[in-house]
């Protein structure tokens, strides 16, 4: 499921730009992302206070769950956004899109230099053909023609492999809180700074069909995202959203009637090799897990024997819990209980 998870936030997420291009006629892109970012944080806040009796979907947020939060929309809300719109504004449309790549291979590398995930040949090889991918569907020739442009953007997509590595530290957190908090305090920042800029805003119909659009794409997909981390780790499920611009280019075929280049089709073998070299993975060895108390969503399996007192609903269930030492193989990736050290 993680991995269709992954797949499906990228679909949405992708599918997000053709049709945020269309209300960029009645408002700016600083402006539009922060409604965007509105929208995501008002659903998923909704979602969480009127869906009474869903199952549980995380753990409650500790103090440092908390601080981690705060870096994830600190990084990837609040300054990323900015740093992306300033290098648009000096390169290229074409050029920003296959910087924008570099977002996979950032997150890779921080997620095993900084986080230690462990990352394998295949992992690794995915997230450099997917960027190569990127690289295919957004080149033109003479687009790399700012510098200023391209440092921005570069560290644009540094932050949100930041963001990605930070989130997944407390994926097992509720996700509808985390999104909404996310989306509330990043929309808010970019909505202020339109304003203080000089923007105005758009009509209404503008402002709710980008919140509405923010809901589904960003607030659904970003859930998603979070969902999918829990179990495939940083640098994998990254890989997997960056299919994302072939989504987005591919809506822009159906959606604007924009003709179809032959980088989508070299985009789209590139990015399906490295589909298959993730699916492909298989991780497996002699691992041993030290016995832990934690709290996080699961149902009884290999890691999870212990006994319930009838109080914590059915499974999948969330609650604090005590496992054991165990020592034994099967693959596995680097998930909350998987996250051992390798020779």
């Amino acid at each position: 499921m993680a991995i269709l998870y992954a797949l499906i936030a990228a679909l949405g997420f992708g599918l997000s730009a053709p049709l945020a291009k269309l209300l960029l006629a009645s408002a700016s892109p600083l402006l539009l992302a922060g409604l965007l970012y509105l929208g995501a944080g008002a659903f998923l806040g909704l979602a969480r206070v009127g869906w009474r009796r869903r199952p549980a979907v995380g753990r409650l947020l500790t103090a440092r769950d908390r601080w981690i939060l705060a870096g994830v929309v600190l990084a990837g809300g609040v300054l990323a956004p900015p740093l992306l719109l300033w290098g648009l504004s000096r390169s290229p449309a074409a050029s920003t899109a296959l910087l924008l790549n570099l977002e996979v291979v950032f997150t890779a590398l921080l997620a095993g230099a900084v986080f230690g995930e462990h990352l394998g040949a295949r992992v690794g090889g995915a997230a450099v053909v997917m960027a190569l991918g990127g690289v295919a569907l957004g080149w033109a020739p003479g687009s790399l023609t700012s510098v200023a442009g391209f440092v921005a953007v570069a560290l644009a997509c540094v932050l949100w492999a930041l963001d990605n590595n930070l989130t997944s530290l407390i994926a097992e957190g509720d996700p509808l809180l985390i999104v909404m908090v996310k989306g509330l305090g990043a929309g808010t920042v970019n909505t202020v700074l339109a304003l203080a800029a000089g923007e105005s805003l758009p009509g209404p119909r503008t402002i709710g069909l980008g919140m509405a659009l923010g809901a589904v794409s960003y607030g659904t997909s970003l859930a998603l995202f979070i969902l999918a981390m829990r179990d495939l780790g940083a640098a994998r499920t990254g890989a997997y959203f960056a299919t994302a611009p072939f989504f987005g280019a591919a809506g822009g075929i159906l959606l604007l009637d924009e003709p179809p280049t032959p980088g989508l089709l070299v985009a789209a073998g590139l990015m399906a090799l490295a589909t298959w070299l993730l699916v492909g993975e298989r991780h497996a060895h002699t691992h041993r897990h030290a016995a832990a108390s934690h709290a996080h969503v699961h149902v009884t399996d290999a890691h999870h024997q212990h006994e319930h007192s009838g109080r914590e609903g059915a499974e999948p269930h969330g609650h604090t819990h005590s496992t054991g030492a165990l020592e034994h193989e099967h693959p596995h990736t680097p998930d909350i209980h998987h996250d051992h050290g390798h020779p």
